[in-house]
């Protein structure tokens, strides 16, 4: 519940920094380019995870179906109407899920997405791109059947290594359709697949069973986002 509460919070915050920037670039008559927004998206991911290091099919986890939230501040720009830049600021679930192990990963994450934009029909566009992410995992959980929550997050260099890393970094591919309401407030229902390159899980040692025993295997995350962006236009 306090997790909620903070992202709650800070989701509120980010709305009135987004509100509070476009009176003042209002008011301060800075050329901003052909194309300058900015505005909020929130969606639902779908995460999964892909362990790289699993060769053996019959130990690779059988993954289910477990839908995060992502939030948080959006803007895009470019020279031309035709080429855009985005950039934000987002909370952004992640994890994966079995038949008894639940696992989430929090991260605030920047992505830097780069598009193409082409007119589909009045006041409406596509725009298909693509780009990088960093992201830092601020929380994460893992509950089992038999309500262990414990702490999974740490960075490779502490003296007691978990789970997962503390680090994403990885690729993005992204569809969004574009509609202007009118010359003033644009949305935007798109969707996005994060590909991870880094690997979120740290080799590690676990000792529960009286015994170390040292796992690597090699998680990468894999998420599938649905997403709705409100935007402000500031040139206009």
């Amino acid at each position: 519940m306090k997790k909620q509460l903070q992202i709650t919070l800070l989701f509120l915050a980010i709305s009135n920094i987004v509100f509070a920037q476009d009176d003042a670039l209002n008011q301060s008559g800075i050329d901003r380019g052909k194309i300058a927004r900015v505005g909020l998206q929130i969606g639902l991911n779908s995460p999964s995870m892909e362990f790289t290091k699993i060769n053996d099919p019959s130990i690779y986890p059988e993954l289910g179906f477990m839908p995060r939230l992502n939030a948080g501040i959006y803007s895009e720009g470019g020279a031309t109407e035709n080429f855009v830049f985005h950039i934000g600021l987002f909370y952004s679930g992640a994890g994966y899920q079995t038949s008894d192990v639940t696992t989430t990963l929090d991260y605030v994450q920047i992505p830097l997405i780069f598009n193409f934009r082409t007119d589909l029909f009045n006041k409406a566009y596509l725009q298909l791109g693509g780009g990088f992410y960093g992201g830092y995992a601020f929380s994460g959980k893992s509950i089992t059947d038999s309500e262990i929550d414990r702490d999974i997050i740490s960075t490779r260099e502490a003296d007691d290594v978990n789970e997962f890393y503390v680090l994403d970094i990885g690729l993005i591919l992204k569809a969004d359709f574009e509609y202007n309401i009118n010359e003033k407030r644009i949305i935007k229902v798109g969707a996005s697949y994060n590909f991870g390159v880094l690997n979120a899980s740290n080799e590690f040692t676990d000792n529960s069973a009286n015994q170390d025993i040292t796992y690597d295997f090699g998680a990468k995350n894999r998420i599938f986002s649905f997403n709705l962006t409100y935007l402000i236009n500031l040139n206009k």
